[in-house]
């Protein structure tokens, strides 16, 4: 009788620490389980961080996003008419969960313009502005007109569409930045001009900042008579960010393709045959942040062009 009751006490201790083992290990189970899970959600909402802003031109990718019933709130709260927004000139991309960015070109009609003692009607201006908005209501955070981007349609200098690249660009671990380009170019045949401008816009305590404003990313200068022979001298660039900070934000590496193309008629036998010349040179900037904005110089010089 006492060796079955011992037996039976030596089988219950055993299931009882059997059992004990077993929700241990299921304990130690659940508990990696969650840590996984907490890795994984940390992973998704970690910000993707890239030093690369564009290797070249080519590499690009603008911003497909356009939030037309936002943007018909925006007009709203603007007082302005949706019918004087330039859509096809017209880009934005959102901020962050809350806000919103756009560029709106308005266009004002039959503006006129003061020569002297008079007003001449200089037609259809155009108005390049920069929005954040509030994601939801429309609502105006920050506003402000680039008069630099100004310009009637008739005139001899004109701008593209300003387009927003498609991922925001952090200057560092929290400062998200929105970066854009646009294109300025001559209307005309014999004058060779055009050249791309870049931007980079910041939101700080509800107010626009214009980190680097307009840092030429493509510049083209040349000349032609219009029939075949012309001088074209060509700078193209590409921006990342480097691994030292000036005042809390990474200085920006430009890096600079120069190029030259002549190309000549052959006179002496009346024939369109081209005798072509290519030349090219590389240099290298890098840009740091004063505080206030990344102050730079900007060079005309050319490298080939006399």
């Amino acid at each position: 009788m006492k060796k079955t009751i011992l037996l039976s006490g030596v089988l219950m201790l055993l299931f009882a620490c059997g059992k004990s083992d077993k929700t241990k290990n299921e304990a130690e189970i659940q508990n990696q389980e969650l840590l996984s899970l907490i890795k994984a959600d940390t992973n998704v909402n970690k910000k993707e961080f890239k030093k690369l802003v564009f290797r070249n031109l080519d590499n690009i990718e603008d911003s497909d996003e356009l939030n037309l019933p936002l943007l018909s709130k925006v007009a709203s709260n603007l007082k302005i008419k949706y019918s004087n927004i330039k859509i096809d000139e017209t880009s934005s991309i959102n901020y962050d969960d809350k806000t919103a960015f756009f560029v709106l070109t308005i266009v004002e009609h039959n503006k006129k313009k003061r020569q002297s003692v008079n007003y001449e009607n200089f037609g259809n201006y155009f108005q390049r502005k920069y929005l954040f908005v509030d994601r939801e209501s429309g609502g105006i955070i920050a506003e402000e007109f680039d008069d630099n981007l100004g310009y009637y349609h008739n005139e001899d200098i004109r701008f593209s569409k300003s387009h927003i690249l498609k991922n925001l660009i952090y200057l560092n671990e929290n400062t998200p930045a929105v970066g854009f380009y646009t294109e300025a170019s001559a209307n005309s045949r014999i004058v060779l001009y055009s050249e791309k401008k870049f931007t980079l816009i910041t939101l700080a305590d509800n107010e626009i900042r214009k980190v680097l404003y307009e840092y030429p990313i493509c510049l083209t200068n040349g000349d032609s008579n219009g029939s075949g022979t012309y001088q074209i001298e060509t700078l193209e660039t590409g921006m990342s960010l480097g691994d030292d900070k000036t005042n809390g934000l990474f200085d920006l590496i430009v890096t600079k393709n120069f190029s030259y193309e002549e190309a000549l008629e052959d006179s002496s036998a009346y024939e369109m045959e081209e005798n072509k010349e290519l030349k090219t040179k590389k240099e290298s900037e890098k840009l740091k942040f004063n505080g206030r904005e990344y102050a730079f110089h900007r060079d005309d010089r050319h490298r080939f062009l006399e």
